[in-house]
């Protein structure tokens, strides 16, 4: 009750409630229970057994009173008072009992202790009352006249019917508490002995009880913390015993099922983590849950520092925090495509996003998943391919308008006068020349396309410095008509898996830009080195160079970074492409520095096999 009250008290007041651990709340309690038992059971059996003994000397002092009563009657009946006081004195002293004879008036007549006369008078004692009252009522006081504490019994002296006094007799109450206290020791030591006794038992017991259910806290304990291999011994009560066992069988179905959930999860997060495309996870409140590894490169966030944190504070990309914000409102997977500028060159990346609701067991949204791939480089192959649709038709126009017109003005009457008509057909021709050149230079693109692809095209080992010199050698007419010089450095010792054909087209090319945009007097180096796993070729000239802006779209089909230029020097627009796939048919690449004004260095890297 006290721990009841206690607990309740501390809800009552908000504060939480003190837990004692199972043993001290069995063990005391049954302590106290054994110890109220006793303490009542002592305290109904010291009540008898006073009671009886009170009742028992009673009946003694009654007894006595009728064995001395004829004896008292004799000396009322004769008046001898003197007699009466003798009699009363020795009969007290041989019995150790006081005895007291009192007239029906009250008065004391003779006493055993004491002088009659001195004595008050004794009618309203209720000993006195009951015995006139002809009956019997032990009575237990403390006597004025001795200073001790007395019992009490009186007979009234009937004779013929008349009542001649009452006979009362006392004893000190000394010696039923003698009597008592050898008892009351008696009764103390047995409750003693028996509450060490229920002490044994009940911490028996208590152990018995608490002991099952700690080993199976503990048991609990290990569970928690990941120990599913731990098994609890069954003991104790049947129902500790169910207990324990329906704790094992759950302990082993727990980690059946961990097992499970954790090889789901292995495999979940393995092919989380393999995708390609980025997968990114939000709650409701638009907060990162996860993101795998593509994700975070794609995204250009650390997956570490994002967890937890709001989708536009992570990205900072409204058009993704939108898409977020729609996925997470619209029932039906959604998809849609944004970009942002996340590299950390700051260049327009394009990104197509794929965004479904998350659902709990309950059928509750939870968040959101959202799939995203990078488009960047489909949407600049469309870029290039719309650039490139209208720059080839760029180049045909230019020529097929002007042999038109001019073949139309021939047509006109042109034909009459000889001198207009030889240099229309001069243009005529000139421009057909052009389209001849286009179209080559598509059809030479187009077989090193299709070699490459299907790896028709032969390579050799072959020594670098004769294909080197041929190049140089094709060129040097222009060269010299353009009042530049071109210088080889190779050594002879170097060579590569090759086809001489295409890599002296693609020298050619580089050089004849080289030579296009190099001033008179100007220098071109042509050189060789080999380098760790590769030989690298490099044409490089002091020319008018490259802008940075222009330096990745130099090697697309028809670009040209000054049109005006470039149309009035007689280029296709195609040389430098055919150069980037001559490389990319020898398993290499071409590269490419420039700045504006210093001149460009082209570089194709050939791989070495060893």
């Amino acid at each position: 009750m006290w721990l009841f009250y206690k607990n309740f008290h501390y809800q009552e007041k908000g504060i939480p409630m003190q837990h004692r651990r199972l043993f001290w709340l069995l063990y005391p309690s049954q302590l106290l229970i054994t110890l109220a038992v006793l303490v009542a059971l002592s305290w109904i059996g010291i009540s008898a057994i006073q009671s009886f003994q009170v009742n028992e000397k009673a009946k003694d002092l009654e007894e006595r009173a009728h064995l001395v009563a004829g004896s008292i009657y004799q000396y009322l009946v004769s008046d001898d008072r003197a007699g009466l006081q003798l009699f009363c004195r020795e009969a007290g002293q041989r019995s150790s009992t006081r005895l007291t004879v009192i007239a029906p008036d009250g008065k004391v007549l003779a006493d055993s202790e004491e002088d009659p006369a001195r004595m008050e008078n004794h009618l309203d004692r209720p000993e006195i009352t009951a015995a006139l009252a002809g009956k019997s009522l032990p009575s237990l006081r403390f006597s004025q006249t001795l200073q001790k504490k007395l019992m009490y019994v009186a007979i009234a002296l009937h004779h013929e019917g008349r009542t001649h006094g009452v006979l009362r007799m006392a004893v000190p109450l000394a010696g039923i508490d003698q009597e008592l206290a050898v008892v009351y020791r008696k009764i103390i030591w047995g409750c003693l002995l028996v509450l060490l006794l229920a002490a044994l038992v009940a911490w028996y017991v208590a152990r018995r009880i608490s002991r099952p259910l700690e080993q199976m806290k503990l048991g609990v304990e290990r569970l928690t913390g990941g120990d599913f291999n731990m098994r609890i011994r069954v003991e104790g009560a049947e129902e500790m015993a169910s207990l324990a066992r329906a704790l094992n069988e759950m302990a082993a179905q727990l980690d059946s099922r961990i097992q499970t959930i954790v090889g789901q999860h292995s495999q979940l997060q393995a092919v989380f983590a393999s995708m390609v495309e980025g997968v990114i996870t939000v709650d409701i409140e638009e907060r990162i849950l996860d993101v795998n590894q593509s994700g975070a490169k794609l995204l250009n966030i650390d997956p570490e520092k994002v967890r937890g944190k709001s989708i536009l504070l992570a990205v900072r990309n409204t058009h993704l925090q939108n898409f977020v914000k729609n996925a997470l409102a619209c029932g039906a997977p959604l998809e849609g495509e944004f970009s942002s500028r996340l590299g950390a060159d700051g260049q327009e990346k394009y990104f197509y996003a794929h965004g479904a609701r998350l659902y709990n067991a309950q059928g509750q949204t939870t968040g959101a998943l959202i799939v995203i791939n990078d488009v960047t480089k489909l949407r600049r192959l469309e870029a290039i391919r719309r650039d490139f649709v209208a720059n080839v038709s760029h180049e045909l126009k230019t020529p097929i308008t002007s042999i038109e017109g001019f073949s139309e003005t021939l047509l006109d009457g042109a034909l009459d006068e000889p001198e207009d008509a030889r240099r229309f057909v001069e243009i005529i021709k000139k421009q057909a020349s052009r389209l001849h050149a286009i179209v080559e230079d598509l059809l030479a693109l187009s077989r090193v396309e299709q070699g490459a692809r299907q790896d028709e095209i032969a390579l050799s080992k072959l020594p670098l410095a004769d294909v080197l010199q041929s190049a140089i050698q094709t060129c040097n007419p222009k060269a010299t008509a353009e009042e530049v010089a071109v210088s080889l450095a190779c050594e002879r010792g170097i060579v590569a898996e090759i086809n001489p054909a295409l890599l002296e087209q693609a020298v050619i090319n580089l050089l004849d830009n080289a030579i296009k945009y190099s001033g008179k007097g100007s220098m071109i180096r042509v050189a060789a080195e080999k380098q760790p796993g590769e030989v690298v070729v490099r044409v490089c000239d002091n020319g008018v160079g490259i802008a940075k802006q222009d330096v990745e779209r130099i090697f697309e089909r028809f670009y040209r970074v000054d049109k005006a230029r470039s149309a009035k020097l007689g280029g296709t627009g195609l040389g430098l492409s055919i150069v980037k796939h001559i490389a990319a048919a020898h398993h290499g690449h071409v590269s490419v520095e420039s700045s504006p004004g210093k001149g460009s260095t082209f570089s194709l890297h050939l791989p070495i096999k060893e």
